[in-house]
């Protein structure tokens, strides 16, 4: 009911409810990560969530917005109030905020020219937008940078938005199946996926300043690219680039064409177990087909949905020996790997 007078000298970092290791969400909170479509933050605040943190997002006349949503004044949820001429209104007392945090109306007080208390500041956080995607991170110093996407990053080619979706389901965990090969013919089985029979040639996995990239070629099962290159099937080339912690791009050059597809996939990890997926995609005709490429993304991300929420363990295991590995695993292994030796996560700390 009540919390004790010497609280503040008590406080953790930590979210109340925290659904992670401490030592994993400490590390995970200093690098950036999506929570919201740019194009879906408009005229009034937007509550997020990253890392169990609650979050409110918001639009102001030089940009957008983030802070923790919680009201300094009485704890309330700012994100259920409004907007108004770029300032966030509390919902509960009308306090305004500005988009750097700070208060700069009470409208309560009998003197609207007295001074502001500093303490009446909103927790802010960093921000980015890119590739259409607002960014933040939860500490002031980020460890790790954005992606570097190409494709995505030329602002000739038009973007196509994949409607965000939650997933039950840890971030890493999407992240190996987004970047798993073996499993296209045995899941994707409506959309591109190629013959149960075929093998998956041997590849290697190589480091690159932040992340993780191979290429690999596939026959795919179906035609689906808008180049009028006849057939049935189509053999292309998919390099895969991954970004610590959770972004990858995927090019996919058929290899008796001119066309190329970019598809960038990043998650917010919400919770431990629940995230949420953002994807953009362009292409090299400049203006992709956005009704097709959307229809098909989502397709291809309930085939994988249902799946990748039941794995068990919940949480993707890095110990290398808590499960059994086969070659085509060679991009699995060695992303376990690096979130164990480059950032310590994982990590079982002694009490």
């Amino acid at each position: 009911m009540f919390l004790p007078v010497d609280n503040a000298q008590h406080e953790s970092d930590l979210p109340k409810n925290c659904t992670f290791a401490p030592n994993d969400w400490h590390i995970l909170a200093g690098f950036w990560h999506p929570v919201a479509f740019v194009h879906d933050i408009k005229d009034v605040p937007v509550p997020a969530r990253l890392l169990d943190v609650d979050l409110v997002i918001w639009r102001t006349q030089d940009g957008i917005s983030v802070a923790r949503d919680l009201c300094p004044h009485r704890g309330t949820r700012l994100s259920a109030g409004r907007i108004d001429d770029g300032q966030l209104i509390c919902p509960m007392h009308g306090l305004h905020f500005d988009g750097a945090g700070h208060c700069t109306k009470i409208p309560s007080n009998p003197d609207q020219d007295a001074r502001v208390s500093p303490r009446l500041r909103l927790q802010s956080l960093l921000v980015q937008e890119r590739y259409g995607i607002v960014w933040t991170c939860l500490v002031q110093t980020p460890t790790w940078p954005l992606p570097d996407w190409p494709g995505i990053g030329d602002d000739t080619l038009k973007k196509v938005f994949v409607p965000s979706g939650t997933w039950a389901a840890a971030a890493s965990r999407h992240v190996e199946n987004f970047n798993d090969v073996a499993h296209f013919p045995w899941v994707h089985v409506n959309t591109f996926g190629g013959d149960e029979n075929d093998r998956v040639p041997p590849y290697d996995v190589h480091a690159t300043d932040h992340g993780l990239t191979f290429d690999l070629g596939y026959e795919e099962g179906f035609n689906r690219f808008p180049d009028d290159v006849p057939g049935d099937t189509r053999h292309v080339v998919y390099s895969y680039e991954l970004t610590f912690p959770f972004s990858t791009i995927i090019i996919i050059r058929p290899n008796d064409s001119w066309y190329v597809q970019y598809f960038a996939d990043t998650v917010c990890p919400v919770s431990a177990h629940e995230t949420r997926i953002f994807q953009v995609a362009t292409d090299t005709t400049g203006a992709p087909d956005e009704d097709f490429l959307i229809k098909e993304s989502l397709m291809i991300n309930d085939e994988d949905k249902h799946l990748v929420e039941n794995q068990h363990p919940e949480d993707l295991p890095l110990g290398i020996m808590d499960e059994v590995h086969i070659p085509a695993d060679r991009m699995s292994v060695a992303y376990r790997r690096a979130l164990v030796e480059k950032f310590g996560l994982g990590a079982r700390l002694s009490s």
